[in-house]
Formats: C-alpha cells, structure tokens, sequence
C-alpha cells in the first residue's frame, strides 16, 4: 500500500513537472514574434514616468522587458545583466523596463542601492502585469523589437538584445553610401571607434563625393555622442568611487575585453577631444 502512494506521488509529481514545462513551452509559442501584449505602468521609480505605456516605445526603442521577485535569487544573478545593459544602451536605443512582483518600491530601494542597480522599477501589486505575459517565470526576460514584437525570452538572451539594438543603431545612421558598408557594418556591431576611422579615411581621400563627406560628418556627430554617454557612464563610476573601473572606461580592460575610449577614438577626429576628457578624468580621480 505504502509503495502504491509513494509511486502515484512520484507520478503526480511528474505529471505536474511535464504540465509546467508544457504550459511555459506554450505560453512561449502564444509570444514569439507577436506584438508585445501592452502594459500601463502606474507605480514607477528611476526615470520612468507613471502612466506610461509599453506600447508608446514602438517604433522609437528596442525594450528589454524583466519581471523579477525581491527575494528571488536567480534574479539577483541576473539583474547584474541587466544593468549592464542599461550603462551600456540606456542612451543609444534601449529602454530598460523590470517589473516587480507585490513588494511597494520603497520595500526594494535598499536591494537597489545595495548593488548600485539604477534600471527603472515597475510595481505589480498583484501579478496583473506579469499574468500578461503568461506570469509563471521569474525572473522572465523578454527582448522587444523596433517593430513593438517580441524577439526573445523568456530567458536573458543579450545575444537577441544585441541584435535588435544593432537594428537601432542602423536605423539612427539613416541612409548610408555603398562606399563606405565597412564602416556601416561596424556601426551595427557597435563599433564607433573604427566605423569612424574607416568612414573619415575614405571621406578624406582625392575624388571623395560629397555624399560619403557627408555621410562621415554625419557619423561623426552620432560617434560624439556616443564618446559623452561613456565619458558619462565613467563619471558616474567616479561618483560611486569606482575609481579602476573608470579608469578602465578610458583605458580598456584585459579582463572585459574593453579597448577603452582613448583607443576606440585614437585616429579618429574625436580623438582630441577623448584625450580631452581623459586629462579631465585624472584631475578628478587624483592620477
């Protein structure tokens, strides 16, 4: 008799784990590719404004949308990611939105400053924004596209974010001449230092038409505002006294991979006014 309990717990168990994996396999199928279903965000904090809507970044910003739990381990390894994402993109294309489940925000605010996590916060009281989503998963990490559809979860894919912020980027450069594709491709892999580099020597050469000049002035000024978001980035390191990992921000790290601005804009007409920065930057930092 006991074997007999035992064995129908085990089944039942089982049956529930297949159930879970079959309904979250389905809850996928309903996502992938659609438009991504709407949500009003009445409860925000970090620079998102109440009342704005999902929908209102279609057309405008690739979002990676993240539900999440305070006291959830697994997102605690995983919003890391997340803010990375939002330093790196949070100026060029990407709109960072994490949604919360129950606890008010001022119950998160220490988890928050804790790690230095800035990512705007959405409150669900009840679960009703998750539940749109299919409300399982947690945390659960969908990538939006340009086009307001879904492009991947409900795992951190960076590698799906990557892809449709380079999309982005594309779309910022506007229409572009065949002569200067390198520099086009590496403006997509995000890549400013040599997409610059490759755009300003062709552009200087004898016979250059005005359309490639244009076009490299013209990334010549996106590629400056991309050299402030990171001096930027490095400014806030320095406020947190992060003093290496700003450091780093200008002089690339072995470890990251980083080459760092000064690298990235050496040869470059940029590259006086990172030079620039840099001497700032020491000043600052005390060497």
């Amino acid at each position: 008799m006991t074997r007999t309990l035992v064995g129908l717990l085990l089944l039942s168990l089982a049956a529930i784990l297949d159930g879970g994996g079959d309904a979250e396999a389905a809850n996928w199928r309903r996502l992938n590719g659609r438009t991504a279903p709407d949500l009003v965000f009445s409860e925000t904090t970090n620079g998102l404004a109440p009342g704005t809507r999902l929908a209102s970044f279609r057309g405008k910003k690739v979002v990676l949308l993240v539900f999440w739990l305070r006291d959830c381990p697994h997102c605690a390894r995983e919003l890391p990611k997340v803010q990375s994402a939002h330093e790196r993109s949070g100026q060029s294309g990407l709109q960072v939105i994490t949604v919360v489940h129950r606890f008010a925000l001022n119950q998160v605010t220490p988890m928050m400053q804790k790690y230095g996590w800035t990512f705007p916060v959405v409150r669900d009281p009840t679960g009703a924004l998750a539940q749109r989503y299919g409300g399982g998963r947690r945390p659960g990490n969908y990538v939006i596209g340009l086009d307001g559809r879904i492009k991947a979860g409900p795992s951190l894919n960076m590698g799906a974010l990557d892809r449709e912020l380079g999309r982005w980027r594309l779309r910022e450069l506007g229409a572009w001449p065949t002569e200067l594709s390198a520099a086009r491709n590496l403006v997509y892999s995000r890549d400013y230092g040599a997409a610059l580099r490759s755009a300003e020597s062709i552009a200087g050469a004898a016979g250059a038409s005005t359309e490639v000049k244009a076009a490299a002035a013209r990334l010549a000024q996106i590629a400056g505002r991309k050299l402030e978001n990171r001096v930027q980035r490095a400014e806030r390191m320095l406020r947190a006294r992060n003093v290496k990992q700003a450091r780093e921000e200008y002089l690339g790290s072995l470890t990251t991979g980083s080459k760092g601005i000064l690298k990235d804009f050496a040869g470059t007409s940029l590259e006086q006014r990172a030079q620039a920065h840099y001497r700032a930057f020491q000043g600052r930092a005390g060497g």
